[in-house]
C-alpha cells in the first residue's frame, strides 16, 4: 500500500464512522504559544480547550508537522525526522475509549491489513478502564497488554510515555499505544517495554479524561472527555510496504534517487555517504514544506529553524563531493533541483506546493547562493585560525569563540570546524563553543515566541518596486503631502480598498516614523480625495520600506491618487517625550551603577518606557530613588537636545554610543542631551530637555541572568501615576487616622501587631489539632487489629486538614487508615488518606483507597505512597464519598 493509499484509508474509515474531514493545516499555528505546528491536534486545540465550539464534535485529518528536538539526529538514524504526517482522529466531548479502542483495532486488521497476531498494546499503569476495553472489543489477549508508568524517581504522571498533558496546567489524560511486532530479526522478544524497535509504534491514542495543575498534580475529571489520537504515516508506510525504514519508503526513496543524480553517489554503498544522502533528502522536504507554509530564512524564531536545515542540507551537499562553494556559478546547485523534486513528489497531496513553487525555489535557491559565499568565506576564517594557533607555542585547540563566530556570522557548520580543525590535528573548544550557543538558545527561545508571518516578503519586494524606497519627512513635520504609492495585503498588491477594508499603504514620502530602536510606530491618518485611512501601525519590513498599517474608514483609495499623510500630533509628543528621556535614563544608569549598565534593549511607548540593562544583583531603592532624583534634576536643568548626521566613523570619533541589537548604516544619526548623553538614534525626540517633563520609576526586576529592566512613565502618564499614588497615600492615612507623613509608620505597627495574632491564632489552631488527634485516635476502635478512622471535619484547609489525618495516625502508630474530608464554603469536597507505615510497606497505598471515594465527589486522587489527597466539585456528594473510602481502606487493611 503506497502512502496515498495509506492516508485515504485513514480517512475514508473514519469518515464512514461520522467524523468531519479536515486537510492539513500550515506549520505556522494560531497559536502565540507554538513556533511550529508540532501534532495533528494543534489545530483543533481550541475545541479541546473549550474555547471554541466545533462544527462536527468528530474529526479526522492529516497533519504535517514538524519538530526541532532532533535535527541533529536526523540522517544519523532512519527513523528521526523534522517533518512527519499525522493521521488523526478526534472526538470533542462524543466518543471516548470504547469507540477508539474499537475502531483503532478495526482499522489495523481490517483496512490495513496487519497480522492481529503480532500486534501489541501499552497502556499507562493507572488506566484499568482501558485493559478491560482492550479485552472486551479486540482479541488482543492480556499477555500482549503492557502497562507503562513513569521513569523510576519521577513525581509527575506525565512524566510517563503512556500519560499526556500539555506540559502545564490542563487537560491530560493516559494513553493507549499500538505496536507492531517486526520479527525476531529486529531485536528480542518481550513486548514494547523491551525493545521499541523491533514493537514499532504506530498508533497512540490519548484520553484527555482529567484536569493538572502546574506541578502536574492530577485532578478532577473533565466534563467532556475526549479523544485525540495520532497515526504516523511513516510508519504504518513502513509497515505496509515491507522495509526497514523510512527512507526505503514511497516517501523518501524517490528523494534519495535525486539527489543520487545531482552527486553521482549511490545509496546503500558508504553509511557514511547515506548520513548525507538522507539529511539532504530530509532536510529539503521539510523546507520545501515551511517556505510554501510562508516561513522565510531568518536570524530567529521559525525563520532559523528553516535556514539551519537548508545550510545542514547544502554542508551535507558538500561532504557528497558537491563544490557548493561555487553555487551561485552553477545555476541550480543542490537545493532547487532538490525542493523541484519534493514539489514534483508531494503535490498530489499537497497541492499548494505547486502554487508556492516560484516562492519556494526562489527562496531556497537564494538561500543556498548566500550560504555559498559564506561558506567560501568560511573556510577561509577557518584557514586563518588554524594558521594562528599553530604559530602559538602554547594553543593546542581551535578556539570556541572563532567557531561560534563562524556558525553565528557565517552559518558555517560546528561539525566541519571540527572536522577541518581535526584534519589539522587540533581539538575543537567545545567547552566555549557550547557556553556560547546556550546564550543564543535563551535569545532564540524569547524571540521564538514572538512569531512572524502576514505578508510574503515578495509581496513587499514588489511594492517597493513600485514605490521606490520610502523618504522619512516625520523630523522636520507631523504633515506631508504624497502620492498612494501601493497598498498591500497577504494577498498581493490591490489597486484600490474600500471602507472596512484592513490593508498596508506604501508612500514614497511619509512623516511617519517607522518601528525601530525600541520606539513603536507612529498612527495618524492618510486622506486622499475619495476616502481616508486610520493609520494605526507603521513598519519597514524591508530596509528603505516603510508600511502603514491602516484600515479605510470612509469611501475608497486607490494606488497612485494623491494623499495628506497626518501624524497623531498627541502621540508622536508622548512618544518623543519617553524616547528622550530613555537617553537621560541610559546616561544616568551608567553613571550610578558602572558603565557595565549598557542598553541591552528598550520599548518607547507614548508615555512609558522600558529599558533593559546588564547587572549583577537587584538594583536598590536608595540606586532606584537617586537615578529618579537624577534624571529628573536634569530634565528640571532643560538641557539642549540636538541631531546631526555623521558618518558611523565620526560618530565612533565623537564618543556617540551605539546601542546592542540596533542596525547602523554608513550614515548615522546622533542625538546629543545637554553634556550627559550622546547616541546613534534615529528616533524621534523633545525640541528641549524640559519638553520630557516629569519622569517616574514604576518598576524594576529581573528579566533573566544577569540582566535588569527598569520601567518608567513620563509626562501626563508620570503626573497622572503620582497624583493616584498621593491619594492612594492620603487614604491609607485616613483609614489609620494619622497624618500622611505617618502612614508608612503606622501601617507597619499593625502589620506587625497582625503578625504576632496570626502566629498566636496558629499556635492556638496547632493545639486544638493536636487534640483533635489525639481524642480521635482514642475514641478508635480495632477489628482484628486494624484501625479505620474516617472523620468529617468540614472548615479545615487542605493544610490543616492534612497535618490532623498525619497526627491521628501518628497516634496509632501501626496497623491504621487515617480518612478526613472537608466540605468548603464554596460547595467543593476535599479528601486525605494517610497509611501508617507498616500497612504502606506491606504494600496497601493511600491514592488508591481514595480515588472511588474522589470518583463520587466528581474528581481525582493524587499523591503515592502513604499519603494521598482529593477533591471534587460535588460537595454534597461527600458523606457517600467517606463510606465508600471506609471499605476500601477496611479492605485494603484487611488484604495486607
Amino acid at each position: 500500500m503506497d502512502s496515498l493509499s495509506i492516508r485515504e484509508t485513514f480517512l475514508s474509515f473514519y469518515e464512514e464512522r461520522g467524523a468531519r474531514r479536515y486537510g492539513s493545516a500550515p506549520l505556522i499555528p494560531n497559536d502565540p504559544s507554538l513556533l511550529l505546528t508540532i501534532a495533528g491536534m494543534v489545530p483543533f486545540k481550541a475545541y479541546f480547550l473549550g474555547d471554541a465550539t466545533p462544527p462536527s464534535p468528530r474529526a479526522v485529518s492529516f497533519q504535517k508537522c514538524v519538530r526541532t528536538n532532533d535535527i541533529e539526529n536526523v540522517g544519523h538514524t532512519t527513523r528521526h525526522l523534522s517533518m512527519f504526517e499525522m493521521l488523526g482522529n478526534f472526538s470533542f466531548g462524543d466518543y471516548f475509549k470504547r469507540e477508539a479502542i474499537r475502531w483503532s483495532w478495526e482499522l489495523s486488521i481490517g483496512p490495513y491489513g496487519l497480522d492481529p497476531e503480532r500486534i501489541w498494546v501499552t497502556i499507562h499503569e493507572s488506566d484499568d478502564e482501558s485493559e478491560a476495553l482492550w479485552l472486551e472489543e479486540t482479541d488482543v489477549p492480556a499477555e500482549r497488554i503492557q502497562r507503562v508508568g513513569a521513569p523510576k524517581g519521577a513525581r509527575r504522571m506525565d512524566a510517563s510515555d503512556n500519560f499526556w498533558s500539555t506540559g502545564g496546567a490542563g487537560p491530560c489524560g493516559p494513553c493507549s499505544e499500538l505496536h507492531y511486532d517486526r520479527g525476531p530479526d529486529w531485536g528480542q522478544e518481550g513486548g514494547p517495554e523491551v525493545d521499541g524497535e523491533r514493537y514499532l509504534e504506530y498508533y497512540n491514542l490519548v484520553f484527555m479524561q482529567y484536569v493538572q495543575d502546574e506541578d502536574g498534580v492530577v485532578g478532577e475529571e473533565l466534563p467532556k472527555p475526549s479523544v485525540d489520537t495520532g497515526l504516523g504515516l511513516e510508519r504504518m508506510a513502513i509497515l505496509q510496504q515491507g522495509v526497514d525504514n523510512v527512507f526505503q519508503t514511497d516517501l523518501f526513496a524517490p528523494l534519495l534517487a535525486r539527489v543520487g543524480e545531482l552527486t553521482g553517489v549511490t545509496y546503500g554503498e558508504d553509511a557514511d555517504l547515506d548520513v548525507s544522502m538522507r539529511v539532504v533528502a530530509e532536510h529539503t522536504r521539510t523546507a520545501a514544506f515551511l517556505i510554501g507554509d510562508g516561513v522565510l530564512p531568518a536570524k530567529d524564531g521559525r525563520g532559523y529553524v528553516l535556514r539551519r536545515l537548508l545550510r545542514r542540507a547544502v554542508r551535507h551537499g558538500h561532504l557528497l563531493g558537491l563544490d557548493v562553494s561555487g553555487a551561485e556559478d552553477r545555476g541550480e546547485g543542490l537545493i532547487v533541483p532538490m525542493v523541484e523534486a519534493v514539489i514534483e513528489h508531494m503535490s498530489a497531496s499537497y497541492p499548494e506546493l505547486v502554487s508556492q513553487r516560484q516562492l519556494i525555489t526562489r527562496i531556497a535557491g537564494a538561500e543556498e547562493a548566500d550560504f555559498a559565499t559564506r561558506l567560501r568565506q568560511g573556510l577561509e576564517q577557518v584557514d586563518q585560525a588554524i594558521t594562528k594557533v599553530r604559530a602559538s607555542d602554547e594553543a593546542e585547540a581551535f578556539p570556541g569563540d572563532v567557531a561560534f563566530e563562524l556558525h553565528d556570522t557565517y552559518g558555517f557548520p560546528i561539525d566541519l570546524t571540527a572536522e577541518i580543525a581535526e584534519d589539522a590535528g587540533l581539538r575543537l573548544d567545545r567547552d566555549r563553543f557550547e557556553a556560547l550557543m546556550d546564550a543564543q538558545r535563551q535569545r532564540a527561545r524569547s524571540a521564538a515566541k514572538k512569531g512572524d508571518g502576514g505578508v510574503p516578503l515578495d509581496t513587499y519586494r514588489e511594492a517597493a518596486a513600485t514605490t521606490g524606497a520610502t523618504e522619512f519627512v516625520g523630523y522636520q513635520g507631523l504633515v506631508a503631502e504624497a502620492e498612494l504609492g501601493a497598498i498591500v495585503t497577504a494577498g498581493g498588491l490591490l489597486d484600490a480598498a474600500s471602507e472596512g477594508d484592513e490593508v498596508e499603504v506604501v508612500l514614497p514620502r511619509t512623516p511617519f516614523y517607522a518601528e525601530g530602536g525600541g520606539q513603536v510606530g507612529d498612527a495618524g491618518e492618510l486622506v486622499t480625495g475619495t476616502g481616508r485611512l486610520r493609520v494605526t501601525d507603521t513598519q519597514e519590513p524591508l530596509d528603505g520600506l516603510i508600511v502603514h498599517r491602516a484600515t479605510v474608514v470612509a469611501g475608497e483609495v486607490s494606488a497612485g491618487q494623491p494623499v495628506q499623510a497626518t501624524v497623531d500630533p498627541d502621540r508622536r509628543v508622548a512618544t518623543a517625550r519617553s524616547h528622550s528621556a530613555t537617553h537621560v535614563l541610559h546616561a544616568t544608569i551608567k553613571e550610578v551603577l558602572g558603565d557595565h549598565a549598557q542598553q541591552a534593549g528598550s520599548l518607547v511607548t507614548p508615555g512609558r518606557l522600558r529599558f533593559d540593562f546588564p547587572h549583577f544583583e537587584a538594583v536598590g531603592r536608595e540606586s532606584l530613588d537617586l537615578i529618579e532624583r537624577s534624571i529628573n534634576q536634569r530634565v528640571l536643568n532643560d538641557p539642549y537636545v540636538d541631531a546631526e548626521v555623521m558618518s558611523l566613523d565620526e560618530a565612533k570619533r565623537a564618543g556617540a554610543v551605539a546601542n546592542f541589537g540596533d542596525k547602523y548604516g554608513e550614515i548615522v544619526r546622533v542625538v546629543t542631551i545637554g553634556d550627559f548623553s550622546k547616541e546613534l538614534c534615529g528616533g524621534t525626540h523633545v525640541p528641549s530637555g524640559a519638553k520630557i517633563g516629569t519622569i517616574t520609576v514604576v518598576r524594576e526586576e529581573s528579566i533573566g541572568s544577569n540582566t535588569r529592566r527598569i520601567e518608567a512613565l513620563t509626562g501626563e502618564d508620570a503626573l497622572t501615576h503620582l497624583t493616584r499614588e498621593r491619594l492612594v497615600a492620603e487614604e491609607v492615612a485616613r483609614l489609620v487616622n494619622v497624618p500622611t507623613d505617618q502612614a508608612v509608620a503606622r501601617v507597619g505597627d499593625l502589620l506587625e501587631r497582625l503578625r504576632a495574632a496570626e502566629k498566636q491564632l496558629a499556635a492556638a489552631r496547632g493545639a486544638s489539632l493536636s487534640q483533635d488527634a489525639k481524642r480521635i485516635a482514642d475514641e478508635t476502635g480495632r477489628e482484628d487489629g486494624l484501625a479505620v478512622v474516617v472523620h468529617r471535619a468540614d472548615g479545615f484547609a487542605m493544610d490543616d486538614l492534612r497535618r490532623l489525618a498525619t497526627e491521628i495516625r501518628g497516634h496509632l502508630a501501626e496497623r491504621a487508615v487515617v480518612v478526613l474530608g472537608a466540605a468548603t464554603d464554596d460547595g467543593k469536597a476535599q479528601l486525605i488518606c494517610a497509611v501508617t507505615g507498616d500497612l504502606a510497606e506491606a504494600g496497601v497505598q493511600a491514592r488508591p483507597i481514595l480515588q472511588p471515594a474522589a470518583e463520587v465527589v466528581g474528581g481525582g486522587a493524587g499523591g503515592k505512597g502513604d499519603l494521598a489527597q482529593a477533591g471534587g466539585k460535588r460537595g454534597d456528594q461527600l458523606a457517600e464519598a467517606l463510606e465508600v473510602a471506609a471499605r476500601e481502606a477496611r479492605a485494603a487493611g484487611e488484604a495486607a
